[in-house]
């Protein structure tokens, strides 16, 4: 299993929730959803969020900023950029409704093994009707054993974090 197994809601909603945590506050606004194109570098999410930043161009910057360099198949999985060009449109659609709140983000993203979870990565067990083999590599909060979401999960299912 790999990337190609997530539907491009499921990428869009990595991504979502990935700016939510490491993008500038005002990310959100800084899109124009109408010019969103997830191929174009300057109308895609990090070309229109990080173009304010005076750094060139967004895309480049993000790209560096966000150590996506050398990152394999992250940029995809965080649905910033497309697998092929129907993914394409469908991305574009999920990111549209995702920013006009027509969509809720689904949960964090997933890696197939533990022991590709980082220290300071969420490691709570998640799937999107995959296997329970699957461990969220979304960064942990400030003082949080996990990321935002599973936080607020453990926190509901047990009455505290974990």
């Amino acid at each position: 299993m790999g990337v190609e197994t997530l539907s491009a809601e499921q990428r869009a909603s990595n991504g979502f929730e990935l700016m939510d945590s490491v993008g500038p506050e005002d990310w959100r606004e800084r899109i124009e959803p109408d010019l969103l194109d997830i191929n174009h570098g300057y109308f895609c999410v990090l070309g229109q969020v990080y173009a304010e930043e005076g750094h060139g161009q967004g895309y480049e910057y993000a790209l560096s900023h966000l150590d996506f360099l050398g990152s394999g198949n992250a940029l995809e999985f965080f649905g910033l950029y497309d697998l092929n060009e129907e993914d394409a449109a469908a991305l574009n659609k999920a990111w549209r409704a995702l920013l006009a709140g027509e969509a809720e983000p689904l949960k964090g993203p997933v890696v197939h093994e533990e022991d590709q979870v980082k220290e300071d990565e969420c490691g709570y067990q998640a799937a999107y009707g995959l296997p329970w083999s699957e461990y969220c590599v979304y960064p942990k909060g400030h003082g949080m054993d996990f990321c935002p979401g599973h936080e607020r999960d453990v926190h509901e299912q047990y009455g505290r974090s974990a």
